[in-house]
């Protein structure tokens, strides 16, 4: 944390971050993802930001009460998180760290969160996120490219190139000129599902659209299951 951030334990809210900044003009506050956020400029007493942090106590708890909201639709990750993509699983320990490590070696992501943080925090959830999306992003460049060709080479497809995106939109896409596009999200697809958007990128390549030729291309290549595999990912969420 810099020498313009710290943080304030409320007896009523409980812990806030006072940030110090050389743009802000007034004292504000806004909430970010359940955390309480309370900005000075840089020559403002602190004394007099608080005071107005009390008298936005009704305002706060409103707000806070929205966010929990939101909070409570996503993932949680703390040491009891059990998580695990494709390639390899998740491991959050704590550790006496000034930051956030991470490691990654046979299999497992570690990672190290410092005990002087609430893991619980908005901010520290984000890092932890940002750090398996990071080596979910690595493992499917690994995995992904190799996994396609091999069907391309069984099947007897062809395409032109192939690329791992952040898309979470859509798991994969073909484009007229034979380019498939990957979503790296789709290391937290099961084994068989991952199969299926490979195929289903590669049968594009002969046919376009989703036609009945499509899906007849679709149910050869994966021995009858492409109807059931198509409705068990819509189960799956490009999310975490």
């Amino acid at each position: 944390m810099s020498l313009k951030e710290c943080y304030y334990e409320d007896k009523v809210l409980g812990r806030i971050l006072i940030r110090r900044s050389a743009k802000a003009r007034y004292i504000s506050l806004r909430i970010k993802a359940g955390e309480v956020i309370l900005t000075l400029p840089l020559r403002a007493d602190e004394s007099a930001g608080l005071s107005f942090l009390r008298s936005k106590y009704d305002w706060i708890r409103e707000r806070l009460a929205l966010s929990e909201q939101q909070v409570s639709q996503t993932s949680v990750f703390d040491e009891n998180t059990r998580f695990s993509t494709l390639t390899f699983d998740l491991k959050i320990l704590r550790a006496e760290c000034p930051d956030f490590r991470f490691r990654f070696s046979n299999g497992l992501l570690t990672v190290f969160c410092p005990n002087s943080l609430d893991i619980h925090l908005p901010r520290c959830q984000d890092i932890i996120k940002m750090g398996i999306a990071r080596v979910m992003r690595s493992e499917a460049t690994r995995v992904l490219p190799a996994r396609l060709d091999a069907f391309a080479k069984q099947f007897g497809f062809s395409y032109k190139r192939v690329s791992i995106r952040s898309s979470q939109s859509r798991w994969g896409s073909c484009s007229s000129s034979g380019t498939i596009s990957l979503s790296f999200y789709m290391m937290l697809l099961p084994d068989h599902l991952v199969d299926y958007v490979l195929l289903h990128e590669l049968c594009h390549t002969k046919e376009m659209n989703h036609s009945a030729s499509f899906w007849a291309l679709m149910r050869k290549v994966t021995d009858g299951n492409s109807d059931s595999w198509r409705k068990e990912i819509k189960q799956y969420h490009t999310t975490f």
